[in-house]
This record gives C-alpha cells, structure tokens and sequence, in this order.
C-alpha cells in the first residue's frame, strides 16, 4: 500500500492534465498512488489518465455528480497514510511531498499540513503569490482572521474521519479544512509548493451567492460543538462573521448591478 493517497477529481479535464499528473510522476518522494475519479468525461481524459501506468487508480462515477459528492466517492478508495489533494489543472513543485511528509513524520502531533502557493494563469504565467503567515501550531485562529489555505497543498493523516459536505456548492473544502484545523495543530510550510492556476471560469467566481451563505453555515457548526471556541477567541470569532457579511454585501451588490444593466438595456 503505497504511503500517499492523492485524490484527483476529473471532469472533460483534457486540456491540464497531463501537466497535472506529469507534476506528480516528477516528485522527489515517490511511495504515492493517485486516486482519479472521472465524473463521466466525454474528453479524452480517460485515455490520458491510462496511458500512465499501475500507480494510478482509474474509477468512473456511474452517472455526473456535484463534486463533492465525486470527492466523497473517490475518499473511500484513498488507504494510504496521508491523504492529498490535486486539481486537473494545477501543478506540485517536485520537492512537494518530501517536504511535506518529512514535516508530518517528525511531528505526529500535526494532523495536517498546507504550504504556499504560486498563482499562473491559462498560459502558466506567474500573476501572484500566496505566502502563509501563520506558524506550524494550532492555526485556526488565525484562519478564522484569514483563511490561507489551499487544497492543492493540503496533506492530511489519513486517521481520521474525512468527508466533503455534498450540500455545499462553493467551499466543501473551507469546511472540511476549517472543522479539522479547530480540532487538530496543523503545520504550515510558509514556502509555495503548488502552482495554483486562476482561471476566469472558475467556481469561484460563478457562485457568489454562495460564498457569505456557505461561510456562514461551517463557522454556525464549528462554534455551536465546540462553544468555548468563542469564548477563548472572540475576536476572530467577529472577524470571521464580519467576512461573512462582507460576502453578504458582495452578493446584494452584484445583483442591484445586474437589476440596474437589464433596465438600462430594456429601454
């Protein structure tokens, strides 16, 4: 059974990735096998993903599904010791994992690990980086301030229940990250070891009547199983709610330009 467990989710993926799987085959640390996940593709994904060979992990979901559930289908195959995530169009540096898992191995009281990020385009090109600020303890106060952590860099200790909450459409992984780092101390490498492509079609960017909504619903779970968390750090407890009405507002604002471009463009 290899070590690492890496879940990628696919759906008419072709255009990234064999760069994506390409970074993963280039790692330093090489005990892996990928779980892919084919959302029913009607690209030529398939034959990417088997033209590689044994140590990737082919499986077809039965029909379309919301990504989270295709994430969830995907988790039950993952039996390796840690758990990661990749993207069909984002990329690990080769030195990801090593670094990674050394962090984790030399300390088992860390229960999952991220890293920084370089944003590129649809070309690759550079646009920004992504640095964390916060030190290799437990984080979560300092995520409830500002959430820094991206998925393409995540491992987790694969000891612990892991599951996606299908009924969220935006931020599945914001609440799975954010329900385990309340619980767990989490390392941090402040360096980026993902590139991270920004995409103008992304779901970020299509479901903003989701973001404030979403937010909102894990910070609710959070705090109401583990009340003390407010009292220890109100604060953050208001920062955090203050961004959730900051996506509120977002939202509103959104809508009353778009009410105000169709009675311009009705006349």
């Amino acid at each position: 059974m290899a070590k690492v467990s890496i879940l990628m989710n696919g759906y008419n993926s072709e255009l990234y990735l064999k760069e994506a799987i390409d970074s993963i085959y280039n790692q330093t640390f090489e005990d892996w096998e990928i779980i892919f996940i084919d959302n029913c593709s009607t690209d030529n994904t398939k034959e990417i993903v088997l033209s590689y060979d044994k140590r990737i992990k082919y499986f077809k979901t039965h029909k379309n599904i919301p990504l989270g559930e295709a994430r969830n289908f995907g988790l039950k195959e993952c039996k390796g010791e840690y758990l990661a995530f990749l993207d069909t169009d984002d990329i690990w540096l080769k030195d990801k994992l090593e670094k990674q898992i050394t962090l984790l191995d030399s300390n088992q009281d860390l229960q999952m690990c991220y890293s920084g990020a370089i944003w590129i385009d649809e070309n690759g090109d550079e646009v920004n980086r992504d640095l964390p600020k916060a030190k290799s303890e437990y984080v979560f106060p300092y995520q409830l301030k500002r959430y820094e952590v991206n998925m393409q860099s995540v491992v987790i200790r694969n000891n612990i229940p892991i599951e996606f909450n299908t009924k969220m459409e935006f931020s599945p992984d914001f609440d799975l990250f954010m329900k385990i780092m309340s619980r767990y101390r989490v390392g941090v490498e402040r360096e980026p070891l993902i590139k991270y492509r920004k995409l103008s079609n992304s779901l970020t960017t299509k479901k903003i009547d989701r973001w404030g909504l979403e937010m909102r619903e894990t910070l609710d779970t959070i705090f109401s199983q583990n009340p003390k968390l407010k009292r220890e750090y109100p604060i953050e407890y208001l920062r955090a709610y203050a961004k959730v009405y900051y996506y509120y507002a977002r939202y509103y604002f959104s809508m009353a330009f778009i009410k105000k471009q169709i009675l311009f463009f009705s006349f």
